[in-house]
């Protein structure tokens, strides 16, 4: 019999790096702070100036929520220089997508650290978007009213978490960017919500807020020391699968999956692959993520390991170039669907068939 791939989950530590050093690993809940500053000597292992070294370190958070016929992604990137706020929504039965951009000037930090209680915001009079969370993490709040133009429609969201939740989940991975001198720390969170969305026109602005829906989210947090040439790939497949049996409840699933240049020499002890099922996590293994026949046609995720085995058909696909001092990013964002098999620690079969998600292909030069 072949044993199946496994990782433990440890308890967090009180911080992920103490003296120098990183406390490396899978964890089932976050440290008070994704902290990842004061690594002895990061680059080229010359321990330079703390702002130099600090500076070399990149954010991301992402909200990814379902909600009746929307997917959607709320998104902040943290380029110390400025910052990016994105909100794109799918509708998964036709497949439109209306995305909005803002970039914000340059603040002390735009995506926290802090666990237990933040906020991460856009201000902008026409795009405000906010992410916010506190009761020790168990509690989410992300808002946005977004102002349309020609070709898309202007829009309001809110999206609450609910208490006494089993689909509410915590995992931090704490993985070598690619060697112990660099860390990459990601905090993962899963949780059932209500809210709603509304699409206004111009006649439509004193409109009442439309009947709050069920629905899922999927908040990740990323803090690590990029190359000055970086590239990813992150996955994220997120819904509810309706049980032809009557008998059954439905399965509330989301997944996250990443591949990039930073990732730790040793990436089947690291990384941050999870699947969310019904409540209960499973580290995945490490993948190979392939386009073969360019980013609009098929791509294939797969392991070593006989745990994911996934189509991904593109349906959508959202670009943006940005040129700004000192950095150039290039971000795709692909939405579409999901076909194939994941496989829990346990050995359940998740089957996925038109499974809606997207796939971030992205790359940073600093």
């Amino acid at each position: 019999m072949i044993e199946m791939y496994t990782r433990q989950f440890n308890e967090p530590p009180k911080k992920i790096v103490e003296h120098g050093k990183a406390h490396f690993g899978t964890f089932s809940s976050v440290s008070s702070r994704l902290d990842i500053k004061g690594m002895h000597a990061p680059y080229a292992g010359i321990p330079l100036p703390a702002f130099i070294s600090n500076i070399r370190i990149k954010s991301r958070l992402s909200y990814s929520f379902s909600l009746g016929n929307y997917l959607g992604s709320v998104e902040f990137s943290d380029f110390k220089v400025f910052g990016l706020s994105e909100v794109i929504i799918w509708n998964t039965e036709t497949g439109k997508r209306n995305a909005y951009h803002s970039i914000m000037p340059a603040r002390r930090r735009f995506v926290p650290t802090k666990t237990s209680k933040a906020i991460c915001a856009c201000y902008q009079k026409e795009r405000t978007s906010r992410i916010f969370w506190e009761g020790s993490h168990d509690f989410f709040k992300c808002q946005f009213a977004l102002k349309g133009d020609k070709v898309r429609p202007s829009v309001k969201g809110k999206m609450i978490s609910l208490k006494n939740d089993s689909f509410h989940t915590d995992s931090m991975f704490v993985n070598p960017a690619p060697t112990s001198s660099r860390v990459s720390a990601t905090w993962l969170s899963t949780m059932r919500i209500k809210g709603f969305l509304q699409f206004l026109n111009e006649k439509d602005k004193n409109a009442k807020e439309p009947k709050a829906q069920d629905g899922i989210a999927l908040v990740s947090m990323n803090r690590a020391y990029y190359k000055f040439h970086t590239e990813m790939n992150v996955v994220t497949g997120l819904g509810i699968i309706k049980n032809k049996n009557t008998n059954d409840s439905n399965k509330k699933i989301a997944f996250n999956i990443s591949t990039a240049n930073i990732d730790a020499a040793d990436n089947d002890k690291y990384n941050n692959n999870a699947l969310i099922l019904d409540g209960d996590v499973t580290a995945l293994p490490p993948v190979v993520i392939t386009h073969p026949f360019g980013i609009n046609e098929n791509w294939i995720i797969q392991d070593t390991e006989g745990m994911v085995d996934l189509t991904f058909t593109p349906v959508t696909c959202n670009s943006r170039v940005l040129n700004m001092i000192l950095i150039r990013t290039s971000q795709k964002k692909v939405y579409g669907t999901f076909e194939g098999v994941l496989l829990t620690k346990d050995g359940e079969k998740v089957n996925l068939k038109n499974f809606p998600g997207f796939i971030i292909k992205k790359l940073v030069r600093t």
